[in-house]
C-alpha cells in the first residue's frame, strides 16, 4: 500500500496490486517478498493507463530495476492467474510485455 501510494497509484490499482500478490502466493516464485510486490506494481501499472516507468517502482520500492524485471520475468507466466479478473476485464493481458532494459 505505501509503495503503491508513494506511486500515486489511483484506488482501483491499488485493490488490484493488493489481490494479485495475495494470489501470487499461491505460487512457487523464489523470490523476496518485496521483489514480487514491486514485480506486481510494474504489472499492474503496465495494463494501466498510468504506466509508471521501472526507474520510479524502483525507486519507491527501494527494489534494484534488474532485480523487479528478473521478479516479472518469474510471474508473467502467471499473470492471467494472478492478476485479478474484474481488472483484467477491461484490459488486455496479451500486451503485457517484458520490461524494457
Amino acid at each position: 500500500r505505501r509503495f503503491c501510494s508513494n506511486l500515486g497509484m489511483s484506488n482501483d490499482e491499488v485493490k488490484a496490486v493488493q489481490e494479485t500478490v495475495q494470489k501470487a502466493g499461491d505460487f512457487d516464485i523464489r523470490r523476496s517478498p518485496i521483489s514480487i510486490a514491486a514485480a506486481i506494481i510494474f504489472m499492474i501499472t503496465q495494463l494501466s493507463e498510468s504506466k509508471k516507468p521501472l526507474r520510479d517502482i524502483s525507486i519507491a520500492t527501494t527494489v534494484a530495476e534488474g532485480t523487479i524485471k528478473n521478479a516479472y520475468r518469474d510471474l508473467h507466466p502467471h499473470a492471467a492467474k494472478i492478476i485479478p479478473e474484474w481488472y483484467a476485464k477491461e484490459r488486455d493481458l496479451k500486451n503485457l510485455s517484458s520490461p524494457k532494459a
